[in-house]
Formats: C-alpha cells, sequence, structure tokens
C-alpha cells in the first residue's frame, strides 16, 4: 500500500500521521500495524514505487493478515513516570543539561526547571523560525526570531553558570559530561544565532539598497552607491562561520546522547536533534542561495535578462501574447544598460522559414518569438524565447524573465496616478488597459511605433515605483505574483535556476507519473484581447469502482461576459485624455468581438479519452506531449458575447487502485500562468459503496448529502488533492 504523503510539498518526506485506533477501526479487520521509523530486518521488504511521493509496500510472504504502515504520532514506549531515575538524576549536584534541566539546589528547584526549559526551547524554536522566514525572504521576521533566540540562550545560560567552569572534571560517560557538552552545545548555537541575525540584517538591506542605487539619473551619484555583492559576501561569511558552528553543536548532542536522561525527557531530546537538523538544512539553503543572487546582480560578469511583456487579455500558454520585451544589464548591482524593444520589430529580422508547433500552427506556419511561449511549462518556453532572439540579431541572455501586463494594475494601486509624457490625464488602475490598448491599436503614436507609450511608460513607472512604493508593498506584490505565476523566470545557470525553482518562479510542469494530473491551458487565436471578460468553472468528478478502476468527468462551462455597457465605461475613460470615438475595429480587439480560443486539457500519460460531448470528436485533437510526459486533448471553441459553451469529458487512468489493504488516490491540478479568468473549481469523488474513506486532504474536503466527497476553491494557484481508500 502506498503511504499517504503531505502532497503539500511532494518531496517532503514527512507523512500525514494516521490516528491508529481511527484507522483500526476503520478497516474493520486485524492489522498489524508498524512504525516505519522503526521498519528492521524482520519486517517485509519493501519496493520504491516510481511514482513520485509514494511507496508500494509488497510483502515477499503475505500472511494471513495484511500489514498496515504508518507513522504514529504517540510513543509506543511505556508513559509511565520512574520517579527512581527522577531523584536519582535530582541528586547529582551538577547534573544539569542545557536544553531541559530537572536539576536545581533548593527549595527553587522546579521553578528555575521551568524557566531553563521555556528559555531553552523559546531559543530553539527562535532559530527554527528564524531560519524558515529566511528561507522565505522574510528577513524582518527572520531577524527578530534570531534575536529572541539569543536572548532566550543567554537567559537559560545564567541559570546553569556553574557548569561553564571548564577545569570542572566529569567522569567519562557521565552525567556531568552530557551536562557540560549541552551546554557547550547552547553556547554555539547562540553564536550561530548572532551570526545568522547580522547575516539576514545584511540581506534585508539588499533590496532597498537595489531600488536607491538604481533611481538615480545622475551616473556621478554612483561613487557614492553601496557594492551589493559585497554586502552578500559579508552575509555569506556569517552564514558559513554560523553552520560551522550549528554542526559543532550537533556533534557535541551526538556525543552527549540521552542514556543518562529520565524516561521522559528523551523524547524532547530526540526533538533537539530534528531541530538542529532542520537548522543545518536551512543554512545550507542560504548558502546555496546568495551565489545565486550575487551571479543574478553581476558579481564578476554582468547578467543580462530578457524581460517579456506579456499582455494576458490575450492568452498564450504562459500567461499572454509577447508584445514587446526588454534587455536588462545588471552589473554589480547596478542596472548599465535598459533597452525597449517592439516584438515585430526583431520578428522581422528573421527571413528563415521555422515550422511552428502543432496547436502553435493554428496561428502562424512560420514560427517567430512573438509566439515562442509555445508551452506552458516555462523553462522550454523561455529557452526558445532566448533562442530566437539571437536568430533575430539580438544579444544572448543569461536569464530569462516573463511579466503579465496585469501587473500594472496592481502596481498603479500601490503608486496611484501614473503621469506620462504626452497624456493630458495619468495612467490609473482602473483606466490602464484601456487606455494603453487604444493607443496602441489605433496607431496613435504612429504606425512606425505604435508602442511609444509603453517605452515612455516603463521608465515612468519605475521612478514611481522607487519613489512611492514601500519596500513592504513591493515585495508583498512580487511574492504574490510569483505565487499566482503571474512572474516567470529561467535561467541558463544553473544555481540561478536552482534558486527560481526554490522559490516557486520557474513554471514547471509537475512530473506526477501515473498520479491524476489535470491542467486547463487557453490560447487565443482570435487576435483580439477578450480573455479579459471569459469566466470558466471547471468539475473534475472522480468516480472509484469496487476494483479500483478510476474515471474521471470533467466538465467545462465557459461564458463571454462583454455587454453594451462596457462601451460606455470605455468611452468614459478615454474622454479623460481627449478621445471622443472608438472604432468597431478597436471594440472588437478589446473584447467585444468573438472570443475564439484553443482550449487544451494535459492528462497523465496512459490515459484514455473514453467520450466527449459539446463539441464534435473528429474536432478534438488527441497526442502525447514527449517534453511533459502528457496526455493532451484539444478543440477550438468560439464563443459570441453573452454566451456560453459547456464541455463534457470522461478519461480513464491507466492504473487501477490496489484496494488489498488500502490504496491512494491522488491528483494535481496545476493553473495556466497569467490567467485572467479566476477559474471556480470543484472536485468531487464518488466510490462504490464497498469502498471505506479513511482519510483526505485538504481536510475541507466533505461529504455532501452523504455520499459525495466534495471540495470547491478557485485556481489562483496550483492544487493538490488526496484520498485514502479500502474495502469495507
Amino acid at each position: 500500500m502506498a503511504i499517504f504523503k503531505d502532497i503539500k510539498n511532494r518531496d517532503s518526506k514527512k507523512t500525514l500521521n494516521l490516528n491508529e485506533q481511527e484507522l483500526v477501526g476503520e478497516l474493520k479487520q486485524s492489522c498489524h500495524v508498524l512504525d516505519l521509523n522503526k521498519l528492521n530486518e524482520n519486517a517485509p521488504k519493501t519496493k520504491r514505487s516510481k511514482l513520485a511521493g509514494s511507496f508500494d509496500i509488497k510483502p515477499e510472504n503475505k500472511q494471513e493478515n495484511d500489514y498496515v504502515f504508518f507513522t504514529k504520532e504517540v510513543d509506543a514506549k511505556s508513559r509511565g513516570r520512574s520517579y527512581s531515575d527522577f531523584f536519582r538524576f535530582v541528586a547529582i549536584a551538577f547534573a544539569v543539561l542545557f536544553l531541559f534541566n530537572v536539576i536545581h539546589i533548593g527549595r527553587q528547584l522546579f521553578d528555575i526547571v521551568a524557566d531553563v526549559e521555556v528559555n531553552a526551547f523559546n531559543g530553539y524554536d527562535g532559530l527554527i523560525d528564524g531560519g524558515k522566514s529566511a528561507v522565505d525572504s522574510n528577513f524582518g521576521s527572520a531577524v527578530q526570531s534570531f534575536e529572541s533566540a539569543s536572548f532566550a540562550f543567554a537567559e537559560a545560560q545564567k541559570k546553569v553558570w556553574f557548569l561553564g567552569n571548564s577545569s570542572m572534571n566529569y567522569g567519562n560517560g557521565s552525567i556531568g559530561e552530557s551536562a557540560y557538552l549541552m551546554l557547550e552545545a547552547g553556547e554555539l548555537i547562540s553564536n550561530s544565532a548572532s551570526y545568522f541575525s547580522q547575516g539576514i540584517s545584511g540581506l534585508s538591506d539588499i533590496p532597498v539598497l537595489f531600488m536607491q542605487n538604481n533611481s538615480f539619473a545622475d551616473q556621478e551619484l554612483k561613487a557614492t552607491k553601496i557594492s551589493l555583492t559585497e554586502k552578500l559576501k559579508s552575509s555569506l561569511e556569517l552564514f558559513d562561520k554560523a553552520l560551522v558552528d550549528v554542526e559543532s553543536a550537533q556533534n557535541k548532542i551526538k556525543l552527549a546522547g540521552n542514556q543518562f536522561l529520565p524516561t521522559k525527557f528523551r523524547e524532547n531530546f530526540d526533538t533537539l536533534n530534528t531541530q538542529v537538523k532542520d537548522l543545518i538544512s536551512f543554512l545550507r539553503t542560504a548558502q546555496k542561495r546568495i551565489p545565486a543572487i550575487m551571479t543574478m546582480l553581476g558579481d564578476r560578469y554582468p547578467h543580462r535578462y530578457l524581460i517579456l511583456l506579456q499582455n494576458n487579455t490575450e492568452a498564450r500558454p504562459t500567461g499572454g501574447f509577447i508584445g514587446s520585451y526588454i534587455i536588462v544589464d545588471v552589473n554589480d548591482g547596478y542596472i548599465t544598460k535598459m533597452d525597449f524593444h517592439d516584438i515585430y520589430d526583431s520578428d522581422g529580422q528573421l527571413n528563415d522559414f521555422v515550422q511552428a508547433p502543432e496547436d502553435i500552427s493554428n496561428l502562424t506556419d512560420n514560427w517567430r518569438m512573438r509566439d515562442s511561449n509555445y508551452t506552458y511549462d516555462f523553462a522550454l518556453s523561455a529557452a526558445k524565447a532566448a533562442w530566437f532572439l539571437e536568430k533575430e540579431e539580438g544579444p544572448g541572455v543569461d536569464s530569462v524573465i516573463a511579466i503579465n501586463q496585469s501587473i500594472l494594475e496592481d502596481l498603479l494601486t500601490i503608486t496611484g496616478p501614473v503621469e506620462v509624457e504626452g497624456l493630458s490625464a495619468p495612467i490609473t488602475a482602473l483606466n490602464y488597459n484601456t487606455v494603453l490598448t487604444y493607443i496602441v491599436e489605433s496607431k496613435l503614436e504612429g504606425i512606425e511605433n505604435p508602442k511609444a507609450i509603453i517605452e515612455r511608460l516603463i521608465p515612468a513607472m519605475q521612478f514611481k515605483v522607487y519613489d512611492q512604493a514601500s519596500f513592504k508593498s513591493l515585495f508583498t506584490l512580487i511574492q504574490q505574483s510569483i505565487n499566482e505565476k503571474q512572474i516567470l523566470a529561467w535561467s541558463k545557470d544553473e544555481q540561478v535556476q536552482g534558486f527560481f525553482e526554490d522559490i516557486g518562479m520557474s513554471g514547471e510542469v509537475t512530473d506526477t507519473g501515473d498520479d491524476d494530473y489535470l491542467s486547463m491551458i487557453t490560447i487565443n487565436i482570435g487576435g483580439n484581447k477578450s480573455d479579459i471578460y471569459m469566466k470558466s468553472e471547471l468539475t473534475h468528478e472522480t468516480v472509484i469502482e469496487d476494483d479500483g478502476v478510476i474515471k474521471d468527468i470533467v466538465t467545462l462551462n465557459r461564458k463571454h461576459t462583454w455587454n453594451p455597457d462596457i462601451t460606455l465605461e470605455w468611452k468614459k475613460q478615454l474622454a479623460v485624455f481627449g478621445y471622443s470615438e472608438i472604432s468597431d475595429g478597436v471594440q472588437n480587439i478589446l473584447g467585444r468581438a468573438n472570443n475564439k480560443s484553443i482550449i487544451k486539457f494535459y492528462m497523465p500519460a496512459g490515459s484514455e479519452l473514453l467520450n466527449i460531448t459539446g463539441v464534435a470528436i473528429e474536432d478534438v485533437t488527441q497526442g502525447y506531449d514527449e517534453e511533459l510526459n502528457k496526455n493532451y486533448i484539444y478543440f477550438i471553441s468560439e464563443i459570441p458575447y453573452q454566451e456560453e459553451q459547456e464541455v463534457l469529458f470522461t478519461y480513464q487512468l491507466k492504473n487501477p487502485l490496489d484496494l488489498s489493504v488500502a490504496d491512494e488516490y491522488r491528483l494535481t491540478v496545476q493553473k495556466q500562468p497569467g490567467n485572467l479568468d479566476d477559474v471556480k473549481f470543484k472536485k468531487r469523488i464518488i466510490a462504490a459503496p464497498q469502498l471505506l474513506n479513511l482519510r483526505n486532504y485538504p481536510e475541507e474536503i466533505v461529504y455532501n448529502q452523504g455520499e459525495v466527497l466534495e471540495y470547491e476553491t478557485t485556481l489562483k494557484t496550483d492544487q493538490h488533492f488526496a484520498s485514502l481508500w479500502s474495502l469495507e
């Protein structure tokens, strides 16, 4: 049977704990309960599955009863308290362990014990919280956590000062020696907290300094600027020192052992070991990230970026149509070059014929950079964009970043209205899309350079962001945009690419093996910006039969919500700028025209399409994507405004569940990057009456009318579902 893992992090080695009594009761059968953490040679041998995030447990010689494997929350050892162990421990005058401290002299014994234990645990908890905050780039919180940890350790050390005399001799392997080793470990970790706190303080300055360094127009002021890469190097040196101290502390804790501890404190000792290992992991993560950031800032060599400006009112697999791009050079933390380009100018430099992929051929037979975002796996699309740039006589680049136009609304909300040269009114969060689209599509800036307005808007926005936006608000927006796949990044440099992957910015397609999978990708082929008015509802219904066979029924409803009142709003917004007329052609481009799109569904490799309604089967293309290891179907959908379309199809997974004891069903749903349509998503699971549901993720999944498991959400981010089943 498969281990039911925490699918919020598919690479996590942690498991969701199944309560022993609940599980055994629910199975309604006699089972041997084994602790996965203590499997030994006598346990049934296991075979690692090829599926990411699960194991198949295959006993070589199946006994009369099956085995149920899970991790237990409750220690199987006796919970009885050994008073003799406790008083033996108290009787030794100098036996004070740094973390647990159950000894003191006189009437204040238990008060001091409580104080020191609280201080010590607060110290370690502070270190772990600080490490997590640092890894999540929450630098302010990290500094506070590390300072709190240092204070807590200092308070604990005051209580056990008499162990600090290094001339004290303890017998080899004695309880006193263990106490002294634990004290030294605490001191080392306290030192590491100080180093890490200083390092994090340096890191927290980097974003602000970057903004300040690149906001001066006068090049002579560069002499007064601070080298960001030098600050990063200083932080890295501090992290190195912190790691050395923590690893030394880990060795001392290991030498101290827990053999002299009363039973009730041994579990805490194991917790300490785990926390120190976690802290070391966080420190190593920081060590790995800082060199990548230095490379991105142009430490040894200038780093060149290709920034793709995607208009996601006209959907493409990675967000939106690439209408423009910027080449940015960064050297030692300074932007030394920032050139804006119209995509059509570059595409006009390529005379060679390049065969377009199958679905992109619906847009053009001759492939160009403007359609380089052909797949929703951003690493593949970004590499193709960089390739096209060089083919079109552009420079080679180190990294590619895609930014969707809808981010402008959030930026303008932070900065307030932005004055742009040549416009009689400011650009705002409410009017930016209408005004920019109208000016570009009406060729008001001239046929030769219709996107000059965007070229002027970028530096105006840059100045306003530097001048008005707080770092906190800007960082929050960037983090949200990364989480919702509005900003994607890829790099040729392996360290930098690893950094993008770590922070969830790489936009990769998840490898789910034979587990269930669904992703809906929309490609606008109508040449207009109508995707801003499309609303979708998606239902994924899973039927689990009594033999474990899984069939999925997917229902998609899409509606074009544009209505004539929107034209009145457009005219009101444009009148402020002195524009009185909107031609039918521009109105169609703005979103009034039919939404004509390719709707493409990706499913697990080996799955089989059983039927489809709402679109003729002969109009459906089926295939297998070797780059992504996914099956897919796609069809063309054309919907006039105020009309809707519903499509329903059924597919069957390659492998059934193994219900001999219990097995898990998993589904990963990946949202399309940059999608403006907040797709309403409903998940249902309908199981045969003979099946027993043991556990579900997320816990918010509930039974509807006692028969159907159901969960509703909005696809702002990727979603994961899991459900554990057995025969009654």
